[in-house]
């Protein structure tokens, strides 16, 4: 049997150990709780992100359903509403401007680089390519503003520009970088300013372009989903709306199945 002194020495040691623990599970609740916060800031991007992916999908059953477009939403945080037609945005030409396949990949590789916007499918992204058109600013010039009404997308070809926000330096950008995306995405202003450090050469795509082809793709993807849809032996009975409603939060996935001889 141990002394009193080893008693109580081994209770010391013991109330330290619990000391260490509690310290311990406080400083992994704090990091859940910073966790728990990221994870919702995140959710609420990728909310915003969808709202983006699918404006036009969810335009189709709701344009003659004012009250649940104000529910959803998605259609809050989407860009300006349109009503359209698939056959007007079939009959749409848009604008092409040619560029050499090295400007094609910048383009491509800043679009799938940046987090807004590199989820596009990659139909969606060559029609952008071709739609841009080249643009030119000399040493200290503004490209855009902070608090200004943006309509253009830009990707930078050839110099560098600076980043500020508030009048505090954010980041200096080069070639293959895409800014100015968030006006076209959210119908926003501008939330930085950017100025030439050097003389530059952009390719832009203005937002009417962007959403023509944003809508058109999700459009016809919509008629795709309603045509497979409406062949599924089990949703003959199902009405055109609710058939819709399916259509618009459909989504492929790709499967490979291996043969075992």
């Amino acid at each position: 049997m141990g002394t009193l002194r080893d008693l109580q020495y081994a209770l010391q040691e013991k109330i330290e150990e619990l000391r260490q623990r509690d310290a311990l599970i406080d400083e992994l609740e704090l990091e859940l709780d910073q966790k728990d916060e990221l994870i919702q800031r995140l959710q609420n991007e990728l909310d915003k992100y969808r709202s983006v992916i699918k404006p036009a999908t969810q335009q189709v059953h709701k344009q003659n359903d004012l009250q649940e477009q104000q529910r959803t939403k998605r259609q809050a945080i989407s860009a300006e509403p349109t009503a359209f037609d698939i056959q007007d945005l079939s009959h749409v030409t848009l604008p092409f401007y040619p560029k050499s396949q090295q400007s094609k990949e910048l383009i491509k590789e800043a679009i799938l680089d940046n987090d807004f916007m590199k989820n596009l499918e990659l139909s969606q992204i060559q029609e952008i390519v071709d739609c841009m058109y080249p643009v030119e600013y000399g040493k200290d010039s503004c490209i855009i503003k902070e608090g200004d009404v943006g309509s253009l997308v830009y990707v930078m070809e050839d110099g560098k520009v600076e980043v500020t926000k508030e009048s505090l330096k954010l980041c200096t950008m080069g070639p293959g970088k895409v800014f100015g995306e968030l006006a076209i995405l959210y119908n926003c202003t501008r939330t930085a300013t950017v100025k030439t450090l050097t003389n530059v050469k952009l390719w832009a795509i203005d937002r009417q372009c962007f959403q023509t082809i944003m809508m058109r793709t999700g459009l016809i993807k919509h008629t795709e989903y309603m045509e497979f849809l409406k062949s599924v032996p089990s949703f003959h009975g199902l009405q055109e709306d609710i058939l819709s409603k399916l259509a618009d939060v459909l989504e492929e996935v790709s499967l490979t199945i291996l043969f075992s001889q």
